[in-house]
């Protein structure tokens, strides 16, 4: 049996390829294999796929092989005509999906993937498109971050909806669709598996994740809700991966998405760089999903350093108050400790930024403000992050509960980008540009 796997088109009124990868998808790719199936992939996202450059002019890259996606400019949906931006479909041109689909042919399942929920319309047209190629008796399995966060909403898409992120599912899923014995034995698809990264002819660089979930309880994120406790793949797994596609497809960047890397550093994190150190594969590695500053040690620094790697993100998100009604996670001291470190080793603002986050609920400005000048006294970088208000999490609920949102806003509306020219309980646009203003010139 074949099974055809789609990393569907965006439509925003920015994107950027930031490392981004279907990593879930590759997951269910494996999976596949494992059962049985011929997999084939179609990724409307890689920037690096040199079919590509058949179809449109592809931005070239900019540092690390991320870069700008290429675009078409579209309507924007009715309900976000009053925002004065031009919205686009980013990714691989229609004229390149409709070849694929045809190039492949008949296939008996199509999974198609999903991250943030406001990306939803590229998601449907991707939807739409297949069933107009391949017909609408190939059931197609949507799934992914959107489909589990609003399934309800992602059922609209006429899509069969998958809403769990446990794989052990699928072969009962697979013989209801297919009305075929799929039958296996339940097993740890996390250690046993690898991201089938073998589905691409090429691609610019390796993103992976050596754990799953999180041991914080942060109110603005829904990591602890998706998985239920903490997961850590087997070093030596992770390290087999690496070496192995680094050298399949010749790349020079390596990306890690985990969300918690460093909890269980001593046990995990640690003997990961050691063995990385040992293999010298002549890579550039990068930590881009913002780590926990309180949990990073000397050691770890000096490891960091020695393993090559050039992206070091830090979760600060802000200062005063809020970093306690957030959960926690971090202080200014637990900052300015990790940038000390980090900086004593040999580290630049080049390497090392934090994550500031505006529009927090109840934030004030110059709690923004403040984030960034220790970060610039403390010589490292830092980059602002809208806030979105993502269902299900603490903020949301309690948002909800006060009135702040009504709980079943369209998903689009909680764009960050969108957010602050309707939402009168948080920085309207004024504010937002007056602080980017500020960050550029603190940063002159």
């Amino acid at each position: 049996m074949k099974a055809l796997l789609i990393n569907p088109w965006i439509e925003d009124f920015a994107a950027y390829d930031f490392w981004l990868k279907p990593l879930g998808l590759l997951y269910v790719g494996s999976y596949l294999k494992k059962l049985g199936f011929e997999v084939f992939l179609i990724d409307l996202m890689n920037r690096h796929d040199k079919r590509l450059h058949d179809y449109v002019q592809v931005p070239k890259d900019k540092f690390y092989k991320t870069g700008k996606f290429p675009y078409t400019k579209i309507e924007k949906p009715s309900v976000l005509s009053f925002v004065p931006r031009t919205y686009k479909r980013y990714g691989a041109p229609k004229e390149y999906f409709y070849d694929k689909l045809r190039e492949i042919g008949k296939v008996d399942i199509v999974f198609v993937t999903s991250t943030l929920t406001y990306w939803y319309p590229g998601y449907w047209e991707t939807i739409k498109t297949i069933k107009q190629v391949l017909g609408r008796k190939v059931p197609i399995v949507f799934g992914g971050f959107y489909v589990r966060n609003l399934p309800y909403h992602a059922k609209k898409s006429g899509a069969y909806i998958f809403s769990s992120s446990e794989l052990n599912l699928l072969p009962k899923v697979l013989s209801n669709l297919l009305d075929v014995d799929l039958s296996v034995e339940v097993f740890d698809w996390f250690e046993e598996l690898e991201p089938a990264y073998d589905l691409y002819e090429n691609v610019g660089y390796l993103v992976l994740t050596t754990t799953l979930g999180c041991t914080f309880r942060c109110t603005y994120c829904i990591a602890h809700r998706i998985w239920n406790k903490i997961k850590f793949r087997e070093i030596f797994r992770t390290v087999e991966t690496i070496e192995k596609y680094v050298n399949y497809f010749d790349v020079k960047d390596v990306v890690f998405f985990d969300d918690a890397i460093l909890v269980n550093s001593h046990k995990h994190f640690k003997p990961l760089l050691k063995e990385l150190i040992k293999k010298d594969l002549k890579v550039n590695y990068h930590l881009p999903n913002g780590i926990h500053a309180r949990l990073l040690d000397k050691e770890t620094a000096e490891l960091l350093k020695e393993a090559g790697f050039k992206t070091i993100k830090l979760g600060y998100e802000t200062s005063g108050d809020l970093q306690i009604k957030t959960g926690g996670k971090v202080v200014d001291r637990d900052l300015i400790k990790a940038a000390r470190l980090l900086r004593d080793v040999g580290f630049t603002e080049r390497e090392v930024s934090a994550y500031i986050m505006i529009n927090i609920p109840d934030q004030k400005e110059e709690e923004v403000v403040q984030a960034m000048k220790i970060c610039r006294e403390e010589g490292i970088g830092f980059s602002l992050n809208e806030y979105t208000p993502i269902v299900g999490t603490d903020d949301w609920i309690e948002l909800v509960n006060k009135g702040a949102l009504r709980g079943n806003e369209d998903p689009v509306l909680l764009n960050n980008t969108v957010l602050p020219f309707w939402w009168k309980y948080g920085m309207d646009e004024k504010k937002i540009q007056f602080l980017k203003q500020k960050a550029r010139e603190l940063k002159s």
